[in-house]
């Protein structure tokens, strides 16, 4: 199974366990090779229609591990 495959389930997941107070946070590493860039978007589509997104600007990120292909997204359920 691919991951482009497992889209699906990681979003039912992510309903099945969150709530209206439910924070997550999503760190990942932007990686622009082969099919990446395209389940990347497909995922942030798929997520954007139960979830709200909020990006955690570069300055707030630690100054010893951040970088411009490292990003950190808070997720919480739409009302």
């Amino acid at each position: 199974i691919s991951f482009g495959q497992s889209l699906e389930p990681l979003l039912k997941t992510l309903k099945d366990l969150t709530g209206p107070d439910t924070c997550i946070l999503c760190c990942y590493e932007q990686r622009t090779m082969g099919k990446n860039p395209e389940i990347e978007r497909k995922y942030f589509e798929l997520l954007q229609m139960d979830f709200e997104l909020e990006k955690i600007p570069l300055d707030k990120h630690d100054e010893e591990y951040r970088s411009e292909d490292i990003h950190i997204i808070n997720i919480h359920r739409k009302r």
